[in-house]
C-alpha cells in the first residue's frame, strides 16, 4: 500500500501545505488551474495557519491556567485543612457547626470495641452437622443456616466455641474450648470408641479481645 504524501499529525500537514501552496501559486495556473483555484487554495492555506496559531496560543494559555489553578487549589487546601484541624480541637465546637462547616461528625455509637456495646450483640447462634462419623461441624453466627448470608457482626474478630460432654442440665459441665474461628464452620474431630453425646456454646470475641455473651448450646450424638 502506497503510503499518503500527506503527514498524519497537524504539525506534518502544516508545513506540508505551505510547501504545496508556495508551489501552487507559482505553477498552478501552467497546469490548466484557474486564478479562482488558486486563490481560494491561498485562502484557506491562510486560515489554516491562523487558526493553528490560535490553537497553540490557547495550548499555552491552558497549560498556564491549569498550573495556575492547581497551585492556587495546593495552597488554599492546605490552608483550610490547618484552620480546620485546629477547629476540631476545640472543645467548643458543637456537631452542628461542624455538619454545617463540613467537618467530619464524631461517631458516638457504640461500637464492638466497647465492652458494654459488645454485651449487647445477640450472640452467636449454633448448627450442628453431625452427619459424618466421628465428626461434627459447627455453624456459628447470625445466620448459620445460610453461610452465604452470615458474615460476623460489625467489631466482630472472630468466634470461641466450647463443648463439654452432655449430661443432665444439673450436672457441672466441664467446658473445653475449640480452635478460636474468624469463619463458620468449625470442626469438632471426636476420638471416641461408643456414641458420645455432646454440648455446644459460643461467643463471640470483640477487636479488642474481650467476650460477648454466651449463646444458647446445641446439643447432638456422634457416632462412630
Amino acid at each position: 500500500m502506497t503510503r499518503s504524501y500527506i503527514p498524519d499529525s497537524d504539525l506534518g500537514k502544516l508545513r506540508w501545505i505551505r510547501i504545496f501552496n508556495t508551489w501552487f501559486q507559482t505553477h498552478g495556473a501552467a497546469y490548466g488551474f484557474s486564478p479562482a483555484q488558486i486563490a481560494d487554495l491561498t485562502s484557506q492555506t491562510a486560515a489554516y495557519i491562523a487558526a493553528m496559531t490560535e490553537h497553540k496560543t490557547v495550548q499555552a494559555t491552558a497549560r498556564a491556567a491549569t498550573q495556575k489553578k492547581n497551585t492556587a487549589r495546593r495552597s488554599v487546601i492546605s490552608l483550610a485543612r490547618s484552620l480546620a484541624q485546629q477547629l476540631q480541637s476545640n472543645a467548643a465546637l458543637t456537631n452542628s457547626d461542624r455538619g454545617a462547616a463540613g467537618l467530619t461528625i464524631p461517631d458516638t455509637t457504640q461500637t464492638a470495641a466497647d465492652p458494654i456495646a459488645l454485651m449487647m450483640i445477640t450472640p452467636p447462634m449454633l448448627v450442628l452437622d453431625f452427619s459424618i462419623r466421628q465428626q461434627v461441624t459447627i455453624h456459628w453466627g447470625p445466620n448459620p443456616n445460610n453461610e452465604r448470608r452470615n458474615g460476623r457482626p460489625e467489631g466482630i474478630q472472630g468466634c470461641q466455641v466450647e463443648v463439654a460432654r452432655d449430661g443432665s442440665d444439673t450436672e457441672a459441665k466441664e467446658w473445653i474450648p475449640l480452635e478460636p474461628s474468624t469463619k463458620s464452620p468449625v470442626i469438632h474431630l471426636v476420638e471416641e470408641n461408643t456414641p458420645t453425646s455432646f454440648i455446644y456454646r459460643a461467643y463471640y470475641v470483640g477487636n479488642n479481645l474481650k467476650h460477648g455473651p454466651i449463646g444458647d448450646s446445641a446439643r447432638c450424638t456422634v457416632s462412630v
